[in-house]
């Protein structure tokens, strides 16, 4: 649906409302709000349609409703007091009150909203990053090979669609008609492309893939991805999810450096959360830190922006977990439970909940709520590794370290892939591969020193009879984290399968660690 009201258009299939050509920015729950009003226009709607529509039914708090149709308003230049588009009915609900227009599909590479009494205005920069996923080209006459192109090309525009941080423009408006990447940024008003070609060679097919900067026409990353044929649509999915995994964190790196001159107090609110986002990777006490000051920053800018509220539970959750700090773990629950009330369809959300789940010592919980982050997003790296991390400590080792093995896949440049390797380290020593355990752990603190891992290699260490090296590495850990012991492990490490957590007490033992 594409429409125009008062001087705003609405494209639900780019989700873009627009004041003549500027952009608005609006939560997606907002947008579902305002779509839903307008496209009912012809009554009143009360508060349960409004539930039942965009929250599927689930129970809202009166705040939360309030909260979503006083910005549903302000997107829209409106208020409760003058009511020009969304009037409030007294006692039955709310009405879309706007004279609307409904525009035509238009031909063409670059889609046009036209503002009223205007000629054509060309599609602007967004301020959440949007990205054009261009048709890849098929390098040969093949039939089925083109067939194959245009999936990949839909499955990425998909797949892209479900992270959360970023707008994505549809398929059918990135036709290449120009050999100019920046020419066609421009027309399509995004700030990355997304361009790739399919090659087949007997039984082999060849994907090559670039991200490339809109505005400078540079190479953000560049990846090839070799295939035998066989089960063509399944090949499609694993293609797939590997870019889409791969281009995630190259997206969030390529928009910190954009952002990282510009003072925080020019910035929006979903600029600010990316960059706090970026603070979080740091996996630092300091890190953290910043990292929620931007994000209060962000949620002053939009009280009811679900992610940012996940975002400060996730960076509390890794001040608990690496023991940089030692917030309420009840809070880091209410945290998350509100971004997930805000917004369920926010992996984030659901994955800042499994973290908080596990504090609580809840991990059937908490491995529903990362299994849900995974099924929003099957490409989110993060959301596969702690998925794996709980279902290792609860028991089901092989299972969990299948899906860190996915993450690796998913995202191997991801600064994070240090971090993944330390649940195959805990799985292994788990299992009984303390050699193995301590290779992995030794890789993990080249980049990635905390105690968790510390703890890993000790215990590994222990069980193979390596006094001298237990005991360098007990001695480490009681200089770094004062008050170490048996007793701290218990209280602080998570791990809810008995027999493994006596196997990394045991090690640790062996090791000289003190029970109190």
């Amino acid at each position: 649906m594409r429409v125009q009201f008062d001087r705003y258009s609405l494209d639900t299939a780019r989700r873009e409302l627009r004041a003549g050509s500027a952009l608005i920015s609006v939560q997606p729950q907002v947008f579902d709000v305002l779509v839903y009003l307008i496209e009912n226009r012809d009554r009143v709607i009360s508060k349960d349609d409004l539930i039942a529509s965009v929250w599927n039914g689930r129970t809202v708090s009166e705040s939360t409703l309030t909260s979503r149709i006083n910005s549903a308003r302000r997107a829209i230049g409106d208020d409760g007091e003058h009511q020009r588009l969304i009037r409030t009915v007294a006692r039955k609900g709310i009405r879309f009150v706007g004279t609307v227009q409904e525009i035509p599909p238009s031909a063409g590479v670059a889609p046009q909203l036209e503002a009223p009494g205007q000629p054509a205005l060309r599609l602007a920069a967004h301020d959440r990053s949007c990205i054009a996923v261009l048709r890849f080209a098929s390098l040969s006459k093949d039939a089925e090979q083109e067939y194959f192109a245009i999936g990949i090309t839909q499955d990425i525009v998909t797949a892209l669609s479900r992270i959360r941080q970023f707008f994505v423009v549809a398929g059918n408006s990135t036709e290449r008609s120009s050999a100019d990447v920046r020419q066609i940024a421009s027309s399509l008003g995004v700030r990355y492309v997304v361009e790739g070609s399919v090659r087949k060679a007997g039984d082999c097919i060849r994907i090559s893939v670039q991200l490339i900067d809109g505005g400078s026409g540079k190479h953000i990353w560049a990846e090839r991805f070799d295939r035998e044929l066989g089960d063509i649509f399944a090949i499609q999915d694993e293609i797939t999810q590997s870019i889409v995994g791969q281009i995630e964190p190259e997206l969030g790196r390529a928009e910190y450096e954009r952002v990282r001159v510009t003072p925080p107090e020019s910035l929006g609110a979903w600029e600010l959360f990316h960059r706090g986002m970026t603070f979080i990777a740091r996996r630092t006490k300091d890190g953290n830190a910043e990292a929620r000051r931007l994000l209060t920053r962000s949620l002053e800018l939009d009280p009811g922006f679900a992610s940012a509220h996940a975002a400060i539970a996730w960076s509390d959750a890794e001040d608990l977990f690496f023991r940089f700090a030692d917030p309420d773990p009840q809070d880091i629950l209410t945290r998350a439970r509100r971004a997930v009330t805000l917004d369920d369809k926010d992996p984030l959300a659901h994955l800042a909940m499994a973290w908080a789940l596990t504090f609580a010592r809840q991990p059937e919980l908490a491995i529903e709520e990362a299994r849900r982050a995974t099924e929003i997003n099957p490409s989110f790296a993060h959301a596969h590794t702690i998925l794996g991390r709980i279902l290792v400590h609860s028991g089901r080792c092989s299972e969990g370290m299948q899906h860190v093995k996915l993450a690796l896949c998913l995202s191997p440049f991801d600064p994070s892939a240090r971090q993944y390797l330390n649940v195959l380290a805990v799985g292994n020593l788990y299992l009984g591969n303390d050699a193995k355990a301590v290779e992995l752990g030794r890789h993990v603190l080249q980049t990635f020193d905390t105690w968790a891992g510390r703890i890993v290699i000790t215990a590994a260490l222990g069980h193979l009879g390596d006094l001298a090296g237990a005991e360098e590495s007990r001695v480490e850990m009681e200089n770094r984290w004062p008050g170490f012991s048996i007793d701290q492990v218990r209280r602080n490490y998570f791990v809810f399968h008995e027999p493994y957590l006596e196997r990394l007490l045991d090690g640790l033992r062996k090791a000289g660690v003190l029970e109190k």
